[in-house]
């Protein structure tokens, strides 16, 4: 009874400690959450015209709110196809004992007896074909992977894009017309221009991979590089890809949106994505980087939102009986704020799609029209006040 006494109490402190640590770090994470926000509160009002036109693009389009379940299904059931084809892959080398070259004993489950020789175990050898197989294999699951993501952006973007064009007019009897006639248009003329910008990314994120499976395989084998210049060429290195990939992924995302808006070639929609945010840059970083944090504090309150309400119910009566009773609610409370900040980013990135074709479509209306012809009155009284930094930098030139 001591020892049960004494295991009951230690598992009570052990619950309180977790609780008392969930209690400071949500504690952490509201103080920084309520500084930022006072601090760019400013910036945050002048950001607001944009995301109320997203929004309102949003409760247009109303597909846009359960479209990102359909590329997360098909993903879903391309790995399960890819899980299947891999372990078939991975199974298909050739099985061979091992040299041995000292003496050992085993138990043989097929002649159910002691055998003495030729214990040593085994080992799966591969042929040339089948090694090329596997690694083609993991590198068309990243590239599947990247170009449904694409698909998903241009589609969401063409649907934001029509809605801006056509100056507000949606059905509102079809309201999922829009996005209907964004997949046609994708699947019509830009799939190619989507499989060569995941490819692309594919391509450098392989080169990362790669690198960093050579730096393990040195590290594990003491040859890593000692003095002070190979460490920084290597870190050098590892910065650069990272540079080079963050780069791509951003042109990439502007060139599916701008594939979307002027239907052209990938290189093409990045070439005018790319001058159109150098020509915008002011503008366009103004209400970019206030979106994002934003969106962060809004995938920050679902997440939390989540494991609140998850602490919540493991906290009643019916959790505490001895049948149900749980030792602590640390775990499956990090499961649901894992799981809700998940579930948050993939519904908000609509939004933040969105706001990123609004923006793009607001430049390229004001580089052919001189003025927006097209854009929201609100969004035109944003956007179109230009501070005095962008003026000296125009007046520059």
């Amino acid at each position: 009874m001591i020892l049960t006494f004494i295991y009951m109490e230690g598992f009570r402190f052990q619950e309180l400690t977790h609780l008392r640590v969930v209690t400071i770090l949500m504690t952490f994470i509201m103080v920084v959450s309520v500084l930022t926000s006072i601090a760019i509160i400013r910036r945050i009002l002048m950001a607001t015209s944009v995301l109320k036109v997203a929004a309102k693009v949003i409760g247009e389009v109303q597909a846009l709110v359960v479209f990102p379940i359909i590329p997360f299904g098909i993903l879903a059931v391309f790995y399960m196809l890819w899980i299947s084809v891999f372990l078939n892959l991975f199974s298909s080398g050739q099985v061979v004992q091992n040299d041995c070259h000292s003496n050992c004993c085993s138990y043989s489950l097929m002649e159910k007896r002691v055998i003495c020789d030729h214990c040593c175990g085994y080992s799966i050898h591969y042929t040339p074909h089948i090694g090329v197989a596997i690694l083609f294999h993991l590198f068309g699951c990243y590239w599947v992977t990247q170009f449904l993501i694409a698909c998903s952006s241009t589609v969401i973007a063409g649907s934001v894009a029509s809605y801006y064009w056509g100056r507000g007019e949606a059905s509102p009897e079809i309201p999922f017309i829009s996005v209907f006639s964004s997949m046609k248009r994708l699947i019509r003329y830009s799939l190619g221009s989507l499989a060569l910008g995941s490819l692309t990314v594919s391509f450098v994120e392989s080169i990362r991979f790669l690198l960093e499976s050579i730096r393990r395989k040195l590290k594990v084998s003491s040859h890593a590089p000692d003095n002070w210049f190979g460490k920084a060429a290597y870190q050098s290195s590892q910065f650069f890809l990272m540079c080079i990939e963050w780069t791509i992924k951003s042109i990439n995302r502007n060139a599916y949106i701008m594939i979307a808006i002027t239907g052209k070639s990938f290189f093409g929609a990045s070439s005018i994505a790319t001058n159109l945010i150098k020509n915008n840059i002011l503008r366009i970083g103004r209400v970019n980087v206030i979106g994002d944090v934003i969106l962060f504090l809004g995938k920050l309150c679902v997440s939390l939102s989540s494991a609140v309400f998850a602490f919540l119910m493991l906290d009643t009566h019916k959790y505490k009986s001895a049948h149900n009773k749980i030792s602590s609610p640390f775990f499956p409370v990090m499961v649901c704020w894992a799981l809700g900040y998940i579930v948050a980013t993939l519904f908000f990135g609509v939004i933040e799609m969105s706001i990123d074709t609004i923006i793009l479509s607001f430049c390229q209306d004001s580089e052919e029209h001189g003025t927006a012809q097209y854009a929201p009155p609100l969004l035109i009284e944003t956007l179109s006040d230009q501070n005095e930094m962008q003026r000296f930098a125009q007046g520059s030139h």
